[in-house]
């Protein structure tokens, strides 16, 4: 029983850091600093985010749909996250495509492979009910859903 407990404290030990860095997405901003993202939602915030890419072909409209429905919304942060191009491509997508929503990058996608990256466009969120994911790109009327399912009030 000693035994069971010392090797359950030695697990925790060497163990709690490795789970807490999962918690810990590290992205850049437009100047190349990192910009560091707890994979958990606020107290009374919900997280989501969205993974795209400037050579995506579904991506430009489904960003705009998602700007449009995340404008309106204050109880879900909703992140665009750049997966693998360069900031000047970001850049000029950018200016033909301006966004409200934030924007970052994800350099060498690294983070979305690591959240299970299988394609274009694709979310990640976290919510009080916990962690879900969805890919693929989506109505202005889906994205209202699926931000109200997140917690903001449906769009009158």
């Amino acid at each position: 029983m000693r035994r069971s407990l010392a090797l359950l404290a030695l697990f925790a030990l060497f163990a709690a850091p490795a789970f807490a860095s999962e918690a810990v997405l590290t992205f850049v901003d437009a100047r190349g600093a990192p910009v560091e993202i707890r994979a958990e939602p606020e107290p009374d915030r919900a997280l989501l985010l969205h993974f795209w890419a400037t050579w995506c072909p579904d991506c430009a409209e489904d960003l705009a749909h998602l700007d449009d429905a995340a404008s309106a919304c204050e109880r879900v942060r909703v992140v665009a996250i750049d997966a693998g191009d360069s900031q000047a491509a970001v850049d000029a997508f950018l200016a033909k495509h301006p966004l409200r929503i934030d924007v970052l990058r994800d350099p060498d996608g690294g983070v979305w492979r690591r959240l299970d990256g299988r394609g274009l466009p694709a979310n990640v969120y976290w919510s009080a009910r916990g962690r879900g994911s969805d890919l693929g790109p989506k109505t202005r009327a889906q994205w209202n859903e699926r931000l109200a399912s997140l917690g903001c009030p449906a769009p009158r």
